[in-house]
């Protein structure tokens, strides 16, 4: 191999629990660095609506943070944060509405709620934003986006006319709304890594109640509740809402969202490498990494590592993918291969806690095995 450098674009997932694609992309370039000089490294994490979504979008935008006191899912107030860049805020809904903010002894969607969120909204158009990245991973809620559209200032009524919260328990009994007037000009852009509908067996109920605490009868109760509140929604706005594909991400948030504001659900991963120029990175790149916890059938459902698969491909350039399990309905959907970054049985625990140095030693024995192929 000449000494011309052999250039590198490492563009990871984040890897739940253990590493953000930050901390991934991070100790790959440290690892090929340690092996050779001859390589030339970009970095680009990326995302797909899931965790870190926010950050991946505020780095590439070069937004500001805004910090911001909320309500958590259960109406604590809680330090959150958007992101702004000119006209344009990030939001992530785990920031203000997340699992991550709770117990596990604690989830319950039908109490929890969206409220925060909506706070987080209400503080982007207090900015003057007129253009809004929602994410909407990680999320403890299954309230069809009531308590978002609370703290927007709607008002909810049952049949007798007493005010109502913004509730998974709450959606069933909601009989009118008393709306409010957001800015015409105010558009806003679902991310989400899911496709599901509102309703069904794929919906928000059945897939993600038991996800956020649901027993089966609340599953019950919650998709019979989405599906009334779905009823007035599509009435009072004259659209089509429960079959939109990614209705059903973040416990039905998207619906209100696109019944009474200039919303659409965009597909996460696409999206994400088409704000962040993804398609011009791969250009300058020999080859591409990326990889997430686990690449699986999941990870064909336009997750990231396949979004950048799919453009690696089209380019003519090999992406290599690298997970803590691989499974092999997956692996072929990378030109490179794709390999488990673990060495040998360990336990999940471990795992998890020692990710980076487990993902070290792998990227190093990779960047070897480029160096002595490129000869």
């Amino acid at each position: 191999m000449t000494k011309e450098q052999f250039k590198v674009l490492i563009a990871p997932n984040s890897m739940k629990g253990s590493m953000s694609a930050f901390e991934f992309a991070d100790v790959v370039e440290e690892a090929f660095l340690k092996v050779s000089d001859q390589f030339s490294i970009r970095k680009v994490p990326v995302a797909d609506g899931g965790d870190f979504t926010g950050e991946v979008l505020q780095a590439a935008l070069k937004a500001q943070t805004v910090y911001v006191k909320v309500k958590d899912p259960l109406g604590r107030e809680v330090s959150s944060k958007i992101a702004v860049a000119g006209k344009t805020a990030i939001i992530e809904m785990a920031d203000a509405s997340g699992i991550k903010l709770m117990k596990q002894d604690e989830l319950n969607p039908m109490e929890t709620s969206s409220f925060g969120t909506g706070q987080l909204i209400a503080a982007a158009i207090e900015q003057g934003c007129t253009e809004l990245f929602l994410g909407v991973g990680g999320s403890a809620t299954v309230d069809g986006g009531s308590g978002m559209m609370q703290a927007l200032g709607f008002n909810f009524y049952d049949k007798q006319g007493r005010p109502l919260e913004g509730n998974g328990k709450n959606l069933g009994k909601i009989a009118s709304v008393k709306t409010t007037k957001l800015p015409g000009n105010f558009s806003i852009k679902i991310i989400s890594d899911v496709d599901n509908p509102l309703l069904g067996d794929n919906g928000a109920a059945a897939v993600f109640g038991p996800q956020k605490g649901a027993d089966p009868q609340q599953v019950r109760l919650l998709e019979q509740g989405l599906g009334s509140w779905c009823r007035l929604l599509e009435k009072e706005s004259g659209k089509k809402l429960a079959d939109v594909s990614g209705a059903g991400a973040a416990g039905g948030l998207a619906v209100p969202l696109m019944a009474w504001c200039n919303a659409e659900t965009v597909p996460g991963a696409a999206y994400v490498l088409s704000v962040i120029n993804f398609e011009e990175q791969v250009q300058w790149a020999d080859v591409v990494i990326t990889g997430e916890g686990k690449i699986d059938s999941q990870t064909l459902n336009n997750k990231a590592p396949k979004a950048v698969a799919d453009v690696a491909s089209k380019a003519g350039k090999p992406v290599i993918a690298v997970g803590g399990i691989i499974e092999p309905e997956a692996a072929g959907l990378f030109t490179g291969g794709a390999f488990s970054f673990l060495n040998g049985p360990i336990s999940l625990n471990d795992a998890m806690i020692n990710a980076k140095k487990h993902l070290s030693f792998f990227s190093a024995e990779i960047a070897k095995l480029i160096l002595v192929l490129k000869k």
